[in-house]
């Protein structure tokens, strides 16, 4: 049985976010220091996205409703750091979108206070070789600036035959790049590749402390989407095919659409439930993590999460709400579910609930039929044209 924690939390003060997290331990029956043992290397991964509202965000509330808090990634590291009893490391790291400046997040989160705060050694990483530090050159590969990315190197993953994307045709591939070749040639064939940073794929723990977020292109941003911070090849992330079903393409919805885009100022490329690619993507990545055995938990930070246009232009939405668990995909069943989404209705949750694994076998502690209830619980907003993943569309 995956068991599941769900608690209330007024806010992200430090007492407040401790207790919920111990509250939601007790529920689950268990503690840091059952899955963590001295020696252990644990990289614990929030969701650092961004370090500022784009331009092109039409509201702007709180930059919380983005990133995760500190208040929750600190909370989980001082449960590492007592479980490691002074032998051992923490890596807090992710690989942010590439126009994001880290020495500006970590300033606005206060997270690079973090390492000298416990006994052992705790690092903070920018996975990313590659940054956008002019957006007019935004995705443009061969205008990028390099930067030193993970010290340890990557680990490159071959799916083959396993890969969603195996026996499809990728002359439409399009990745985080204009410079398609490269993304074409990481799945052709036998060859799907995803390269992860070694110091996260590598950890005997991975730690998930996601944002409790809609995502124009994927439904929702969680454990398994949040893995695309994990891979340093960034052109290796198919996340959709050019052009429109017309034409053989998910890049947009229709013929029309893709015409309109032509004199768009802010293009949402990819950003309908008829992406039939970025899902397959999520799926993969997954499957790609769990070839390597390794502990596994998350901590979702639903304080202050984000409805509507995420993953870069949510709404601030205050759900007061953390949730835990020590299966990834459990717990974004969970969270979809508590977001008033029908998880069967993400097409990369789906997938695992047709192929073997069992919504029933997911226990949430509080609630007599958790899926059963035709309840919205959170309600959260989504863009437009993903409505129809809502438990109650018309709502």
């Amino acid at each position: 049985m995956n068991r599941v924690a769900i608690a209330n939390c007024p806010d992200y003060g430090g007492a407040n976010v401790n207790s919920t997290v111990s509250e939601l331990m007790a529920q689950l029956g268990y503690d840091f220091a059952d899955f963590i043992k001295p020696s252990m290397t644990v990289f614990i991964k929030p969701n650092w996205v961004a370090s500022r509202w784009r331009e092109s965000c039409p509201h702007r509330d709180t930059l919380w409703s983005v990133i995760t808090h500190t208040a929750v990634v600190e909370a989980v590291a001082d449960r590492v750091a007592a479980a490691l009893a002074g032998n051992g490391k923490i890596i807090i790291g992710d690989n942010p979108s590439i126009d994001a400046d880290f020495d500006e997040l970590t300033r606005f989160t206060g997270i690079d206070r973090l390492p000298a705060k416990y006994d052992l050694p705790c690092e903070l990483l920018d996975l990313r070789p590659l940054v956008c530090d002019d957006l007019e050159n935004y995705g443009k590969k061969s205008k990028m600036a390099g930067r030193s990315g993970d010290p340890r190197g990557a680990v490159e993953i071959n799916l083959g035959q396993e890969s969603l994307f195996y026996n499809m045709d990728p002359s439409l591939f399009r990745g985080v790049f204009d410079e398609r070749e490269e993304t074409v040639a990481a799945h052709t064939g036998g060859r799907q590749l995803y390269t992860f940073s070694k110091s996260l794929y590598e950890s005997d723990v991975y730690i998930s402390v996601p944002k409790l977020k809609t995502h124009q292109k994927a439904g929702a941003t969680l454990n398994l989407k949040g893995l695309v911070g994990g891979v340093t090849e960034k052109n290796q992330l198919v996340h959709w095919r050019v052009g429109s079903p017309e034409r053989g393409g998910d890049e947009y919805p229709d013929e029309a659409t893709l015409a309109a885009a032509g004199s768009a100022k802010t293009t949402h490329r990819g950003a309908h439930p008829g992406n039939d690619t970025i899902w397959r993507m999520v799926v993969d990545l997954y499957n790609a993590m769990r070839k390597r055995e390794r502990k596994y938990f998350s901590v979702v930070d639903g304080i202050i999460a984000g409805d509507g246009q995420g993953p870069f232009c949510p709404r601030a939405k205050r759900a007061n709400t953390l949730l835990a668990g020590g299966d990834l995909l459990a717990v974004d069943i969970v969270a979809a579910r508590l977001m008033g989404i029908d998880p069967a209705k993400l097409r990369y949750l789906n997938w695992f609930l047709e192929n073997g694994f069992a919504r029933a076998k997911i226990e949430v502690p509080g609630y007599d039929d958790f899926f059963g209830s035709d309840s919205p619980y959170l309600d959260f907003s989504v863009p437009e044209a993903w409505r129809e993943i809502k438990i109650r569309p018309g709502v």
